[in-house]
């Protein structure tokens, strides 16, 4: 026979007698105004077993009196303490009498609607009592006559929905006749037809070209009537741009491939002679192989775009250069309007020492009299760039993986001399040892781009060639650069005579003296003394980005007993270290309110900030950094002296790898540009860092109010994979249950 527990004991408190906690035990329910004891706590008396309530007859509980020893532990509860018997019924282990008012459901008996129940059933109703035979007769009576009423309710509310959804038809019918007689009277029906053009040409794309769908613009304003699609016909504009993507190739039946292609050139001459006269942007795709097969389909594409040559505006090319053997015999003065040429090649080289010239097939773009961008990717080999009206240029990317567009740094460095009027440019050098390149030698001709706003170099650094970024950055005056970017990996080999990249950012910046806004470093050796000397140069910053994707994960202990067995020879925690390089950033970004000597002896420890801390014990021992930069300019300068002001005043934007940074420094830095930033000094909206560390959780509280005043904050954490922060259930609990 098993004992039911109640639900009201499945959550009980026990709590055994402080006297004789063997003997005496008081169990609280939740939900209950009654306390049980079971036992007296005599020692000598064991506690009486649970009495068993049979299904017969009526349950009498058994009350008992509190123990005196127990008379302080229940002063706060009612005086009767039950105890309550276990049974084997599935009702409620409560007597009606003795059971708290909040297990009892409560019913409603409204006279006019409930017919009266027997007498004698009600007060038995969530108990365990089992009725008689005559008690089942009554009960059986009564549910049957709350049937039948239940039965003719059922049938009121069918026909009240019955009536319902012929009122919604109604005014369904209603409103579709209103409307369609108030479209009559819409704004948009008297707007004159070349205001609904100018619209219509705001709904083309405006990063790209517009593409064959019926889901964007221009096809879509065609399919919502027939007014909409006379006009969008009539409109040049709309058709003037194109995003071209061939067929896929199906070399098993070469003839579906023909006429795949064949229907997607009628598709390309039916989108363009829609164009009129209006200046065509195009751009073609193919990134499957070259063979001869697939020159020959996508060049049937390409014979399209031959005869609307003089309205050539931009082109946009990603596909091997012997694609475009239709533009055979073109010259500059068959592309009057070509203003824009990006092209990708992104075949396979089998020769990586082969370098080519440019292709006969795109002769046409050598002195184009109104070219102002010009994007080259060339992934296998190397090209020789065609003649240039350089001067004119506003945009120049290029990028290269094996060899680059010149013989060396000299000349790549002569030709940017040319471009006056260059904006933005992008160098990507190359990332390979395949190629045979001019070994690094470093060169002393200053070079001046007095409109580039946007610089980009992105190489590998372990590449000690004649195209290293820093005989580049070493020799550029940019006196109007907003942005900055030095991406790829950093580093310096063994032997190495090349300069570290900082040490070149520093002098571009020195000798730019630029109003640089963005500056964006990544997978870069931080050294911080010479790090703070460029945030110096440039007090107008108002975004710093700092990557470092070579971030080694440590492993953290799992326990205290393996951290002791494992750890190595005691010494300074890096994270706490005042010289870890991202702590001695953070200490010169953090804006004080007191410069640092003039904290008074009785100021409270609270109140000093940890940069603060940080800066004193700076004081007492220098940087392990500042001996390799002895030579340096600001070397003899502390980057951290207060006569020079908050460092970066206008900064706003943080994102920064902190990876063995003090999570409390971080704190203390964003606390004194958010919350309480001085004047002149700009208020910080984004934050995002990342920790090679477990969450600490003072700065994890001080992050989440900073969040919760408005701050934009992403903070992430990344830890060893040794200990589970998630732990899967078949692991089991760590402590007994």
């Amino acid at each position: 026979m098993g004992f039911h527990i109640p639900k009201a004991m499945e959550k009980a408190q026990v709590s055994p007698c402080t006297k004789n906690p063997q003997f005496c035990t008081l169990f609280h329910a939740e939900g209950m105004d009654e306390m049980l004891v079971v036992g007296d706590g005599d020692p000598s008396k064991p506690p009486p077993p649970l009495p068993i309530v049979v299904e017969t007859g009526e349950n009498i509980p058994t009350t008992s009196k509190k123990p005196s020893h127990c008379q302080s532990q229940t002063t706060a509860h009612r005086e009767t303490l039950v105890q309550i018997p276990l049974h084997t019924t599935h009702a409620t282990a409560f007597p009606s009498e003795m059971r708290p008012k909040s297990l009892v459901p409560a019913l409603t008996y409204d006279p006019e609607v409930v017919p009266p129940p027997p007498p004698h059933i009600e007060d038995k109703l969530f108990t365990n009592h089992i009725p008689t035979a005559a008690e089942i007769g009554d009960i059986k009576q009564y549910v049957s006559r709350i049937n039948e009423k239940l039965s003719d309710y059922d049938s009121q509310i069918a026909n009240l929905e019955a009536t319902l959804l012929d009122l919604q038809k109604k005014r369904n019918d209603l409103q579709q006749v209103g409307q369609a007689h108030e479209a009559l009277i819409s704004p948009v029906r008297r707007l004159p037809t070349e205001i609904l053009q100018t619209i219509f040409e705001w709904c083309l794309p405006t990063n790209r070209n517009a593409v064959m769908h019926a889901s964007e613009a221009p096809v879509l304003l065609g399919r919502v009537c027939a007014e909409w699609r006379r006009i969008s016909l009539s409109t040049p504009q709309l058709w003037a741009s194109l995003h071209i993507v061939p067929p896929n190739v199906n070399f098993a039946k070469p003839v579906s491939s023909t006429s795949r292609f064949q229907r997607k050139r009628e598709l390309i001459e039916m989108w363009l002679s829609r164009s009129g006269d209006c200046p065509l942007n195009i751009s073609f795709v193919w990134f499957a192989s070259d063979s001869d097969d697939e020159v020959k389909l996508c060049g049937s594409l390409l014979e399209v775009l031959v005869p609307m040559c003089r309205r050539w505006k931009v082109l946009d090319f990603q596909a091997p250069l012997k694609m475009f053997k239709p533009f055979m015999g073109l010259t500059v003065e068959d592309v009057p309007l070509l203003e824009g040429l990006s092209l990708m090649d992104n075949r396979t080289s089998v020769d990586p020492e082969a370098i080519d010239g440019w292709p006969e097939s795109l002769l046409f773009a050598e002195s184009s009299p109104r070219l102002r961008t010009f994007n080259l990717t060339f992934f296998s080999g190397g090209i020789r760039l065609p003649s240039i009206l350089w001067s004119q240029l506003t945009t120049l990317y290029l990028e290269s993986n094996i060899a680059f567009f010149f013989f060396d740094s000299r000349e790549m460095l002569s030709v940017l001399e040319q471009c006056s009027s260059l904006i933005g440019c992008t160098l990507k050098f190359p990332l390979s040892h395949t190629a045979t390149l001019p070994p690094y030698e470093k060169l002393d001709m200053l070079v001046t781009v007095p409109k580039l706003e946007t610089l980009c170099l992105d190489g590998d650094q372990h590449l000690h060639n004649t195209f290293h970024m820093c005989n580049t950055l070493m020799n550029l005056r940019t006196p109007r650069l907003r942005r900055l970017e030095i991406l790829g990996r950093s580093g310096r080999p063994e032997g190495s005579i090349a300069p570290e990249p900082l040490s070149a950012i520093r002098q571009l910046l020195q000798k730019s003296r630029c109003p640089l806004e963005t500056l964006n470093v990544e997978s870069m050796a931080i050294l911080p003394d010479e790090f703070i000397a460029c945030l110096r140069l440039v007090p107008t910053l108002v975004e710093l980005v700092v990557h470092n994707w070579a971030v080694k994960m440590q492993s953290l202990p799992l326990d205290d007993e393996h951290h002791q067995a494992t750890a190595a020879p005691a010494g300074p925690d890096p994270q706490d270290g005042p010289d870890a390089p991202e702590n001695v950033i953070l200490k010169a970004l953090t804006v004080s309110s007191k410069l640092v000597n003039e904290v008074p002896e009785d100021t409270p420890e609270a109140i000093v900030t940890v940069a603060e801390k940080l800066a004193l014990s700076d004081a007492e021992s220098p940087s392990l950094f500042s001996d390799s930069l002895q030579d340096s300019p600001t070397a003899s300068t502390s980057t951290l002296a207060p006569d020079d002001g908050p460092l970066c005043p206008r900064l706003e934007r943080f994102d920064f790898m902190l990876c063995d940074a003090s999570q409390d420094l971080l704190c203390d830095f964003v606390a004194s540009r958010w919350t309480s930033s001085s004047e002149g000094v700009s208020r910080v909206k984004f934050v995002k860092c990342n920790f090679t560390s477990f969450e600490e959780e003072g700065p994890k509280k001080r992050l989440q109010q900073f969040r919760q005043e408005g701050l934009d904050t992403f903070v992430t954490y990344q830890v060893s994979m040794n200990e589970e922060l998630n732990p899967s259930p078949w692991m089991g609990l760590d402590t007994a249950p």
